[in-house]
């Protein structure tokens, strides 16, 4: 904004008879005064581990002129996570803003002359915390003033200030809400005089990560901030990373698989079920599982005895699948894969899945 002011004298000659005039003035740019931009908090997210959580962001200017504000994302800290990249989508932003000097209209607002620097048509605009977009932008003119140079006793020439014109819709992809200003009356401005109109832009960051050696969940927290300290607005997000955590436990049977221990006792010829349980602790899938069970001295494996199920805790007889010892779809079999050893290939075995896996052996 420009502060022009005009003074002028007046007189007359010797002879009273003849008016003369001379004026002066002064400038004064208004200078932008840096202000903390507003920036939304999304809500923290989380992923499957190796996948990526995208963050976007609102970042709104509070300040009374157009202003570019440096963005950046950096990792705080981490979790059991590795291999993490955090990109925000741009490096910098610049927000057009300025201050209302009068409301014309419902939905119009007139700013200082020359601030509309980076507004246009289309972007969105807060105004008294409720988002509109622009639809039209009427450039105005600066006030200047000229003297009459050379020329006693003629006054200068003083252009007053037309001010530019903002007319408002609503923004669809937000608040939705058409602009219902109260408008000037004589001798009474609006009260949105001296309400800043700040564009709003959106941004986004994506973070990716897996999880680490250890196995279940990783973490990754990340501050991102817009602005330059202290004018500067900073949120943390924490992304959650969803690893696999797998148990595995085995059991034996001296009762045709009816009851299970970790341990037994028996005598040679006598048949001994194994139950072998794989759950899923964790939170993400764990892909490519496979079990391998080599057999045990002193024992002889019973061919066609191995059967699967999905619930920890089943018995032999209610095992809900039969497989077949050949290399088949089943994805189970004896001595194919490697010799005298049980392999059952699972696969993917889901967050809090169970895989079961029996078969029986004689004791030589």
């Amino acid at each position: 904004a420009t502060i022009l002011n005009v003074v002028q004298v007046d007189y007359k000659d010797a002879s009273g008879t003849t008016s003369y005039a001379e004026t002066a003035a002064t400038t004064v740019t208004v200078n932008l005064v840096a202000s903390a931009p507003t920036l939304s908090a999304p809500a923290d997210a989380s992923a499957a581990s190796g996948g990526t959580v995208t963050y976007t962001y609102t970042v709104t200017s509070t300040a009374n002129g157009s202003d570019t504000y440096p963005v950046a994302s950096a990792v705080a800290s981490s979790a059991n996570a590795t291999g993490i990249t955090v990109t925000p989508s741009v490096t910098s932003l610049t927000l057009g803003a300025s201050v209302i000097t009068a409301v014309p209209a419902t939905n119009k607002v007139e700013i200082p002359a020359g601030s509309e620097t980076n507004l246009a048509v289309g972007d969105i605009v807060v105004i008294g915390g409720v988002d509109y977009e622009i639809s039209a932008i009427t450039a105005g003119t600066a006030a200047s003033h000229t003297n009459a140079s050379g020329t006693d006793g003629v006054a200068g020439t003083t252009t007053p200030e037309t001010p530019t014109t903002i007319t408002l819709i609503a923004n669809v992809a937000g608040s939705n809400t058409a602009p219902a200003f109260t408008v000037d009356v004589p001798g009474t401005p609006s009260p949105l005089v001296g309400t800043v109109v700040g564009e709003q832009q959106t941004f986004t960051v994506d973070v990716t990560a897996t999880t680490g050696s250890a196995p279940g969940d990783g973490t990754v927290t990340v501050d991102t901030t817009v602005g330059t300290a202290p004018n500067s607005a900073t949120d943390t997000t924490v992304s959650t990373f969803n690893g696999a955590s797998l148990t595995i436990t085995k059991e034996v049977s001296t009762d045709g698989g009816a009851t299970f221990a970790a341990t037994a006792a028996g005598a040679p010829g006598d048949t001994l079920t194994y139950r072998i349980t794989v759950t899923n602790t964790g939170s993400g899938n764990a892909t490519a599982v496979v079990v391998t069970d080599p057999m045990p001295l002193y024992t002889t494996y019973t061919a066609g005895t191995a059967k699967s199920d999905t619930t920890a805790g089943t018995t032999y007889a209610a095992a809900a699948t039969t497989l077949t010892d050949v290399a088949d779809a089943d994805g189970y079999d004896f001595g194919v894969t490697t010799a005298n050893q049980a392999t059952l290939n699972i696969g993917t075995l889901a967050a809090g899945a169970t895989s079961v896996l029996f078969y029986q052996v004689t004791i030589d």
